[in-house]
């Protein structure tokens, strides 16, 4: 079954130290993935979505270092909303995401759901449905990688494997690849990725499992990497289950479809955190307004990003 995307935030995620082969599969199988760049819903963030990728991946890196992450697990933790998260089983980084034809930086994050220090499913889905509202996305994305019961539906993957970790830039080329060999792949709004380690999994696009697996299978073939899962020896799909968990900004504009599958305990803290981003945010696009037309190649990308994480 194929899966509809309805926001440029729902994408794929891949571990932090996993590249999705059977050993990763036996350590950590459920991957979530979050956007750090408000929905224009709640601010007007065209000017930092329209910023070159290495400056909105400087953003995001900037955040993640502040501790926008960290900072909800402990407000999540500290009123007992959670209790099986820790560092142990949930792995952060800023990875790459793609989705109807353009990438953005994403958190994505690796949850060992399975074994004697498992993460529960109900704390992913709270921790989950936490950074949507902390970060005002119009949806986030959960994946079981090899469950197709554990979420909403059932979701088709691929994964290309690269030599190495590559570039968010990189990834976002490949992507682009896939799109000139098959745009339904690309552009449309069930077409997206992510990418971190040396891994890019894409979720299959709303078309025929054929040429699906073909136009991945010709894109991988022409940059060299390696194309999984293949059964037989001949290029097959990964089957897993997908959730997109999820808030109308305009309708639900203090975020209380998040809030509503959150422990009210947490509320007055997260709300906090939220705060804390959107006066950050604020405060790049302020930036970005003074810097008028002159040339983004006269910024440092972290000067373009810069802000005090107080």
């Amino acid at each position: 079954m194929k899966v509809t995307a309805s926001a440029a935030s729902i994408v794929v995620c891949l571990g932090l130290y996993v590249s999705l082969n059977a050993d990763a599969y036996r350590a950590a199988n459920t991957y979530g993935s979050v956007e750090p760049i408000a929905n224009d819903a709640v601010i007007d963030t065209g000017p930092l979505r329209n910023q070159p990728l290495r400056v909105r991946e400087a953003f995001a890196s900037r955040l993640l270092q502040c501790g926008i992450v960290s900072r909800t697990v402990e407000a999540l933790t500290s009123t007992g909303s959670i209790t099986t998260i820790n560092d142990l089983n949930t792995h952060f980084a800023v990875g790459a995401g793609g989705f109807a034809g353009n990438t953005n930086p994403s958190y994505v994050y690796t949850v060992i759901d399975d074994g004697p220090n498992a993460a529960s499913i109900g704390d992913v889905k709270v921790l989950t449905d936490s950074l949507g509202y902390v970060l005002s996305q119009g949806s986030a994305f959960l994946l079981d990688a090899d469950n197709t019961s554990s979420f909403d539906f059932p979701a088709n993957y691929v994964v290309v494997n690269f030599p190495a970790p590559p570039p968010i830039s990189v990834s976002a080329g490949f992507f682009r690849l896939v799109g000139r060999i098959d745009n339904e792949l690309f552009a449309t709004d069930t077409s997206g990725y992510t990418q971190f380690g040396r891994a890019y999994l894409a979720l299959q696009s709303d078309v025929a499992d054929a040429q699906f697996i073909d136009g991945y299978v010709q894109a991988t073939s022409l940059a060299g990497l390696e194309y999984t899962p293949l059964i037989n020896g001949k290029p097959d799909l990964f089957h897993g289950g997908a959730a997109f968990p999820s808030n109308d900004w305009t309708a639900n504009p203090g975020g209380e479809e998040y809030l509503s599958r959150i422990p009210a305990d947490s509320h007055r803290a997260l709300a906090r955190i939220r705060a804390f981003h959107l006066r950050v945010t604020r405060e790049v696009l302020r930036k970005l307004d003074r810097r008028g037309d002159r040339s983004t190649e006269r910024w440092h990308d972290g000067d373009a990003v810069a802000f005090d994480c107080r």
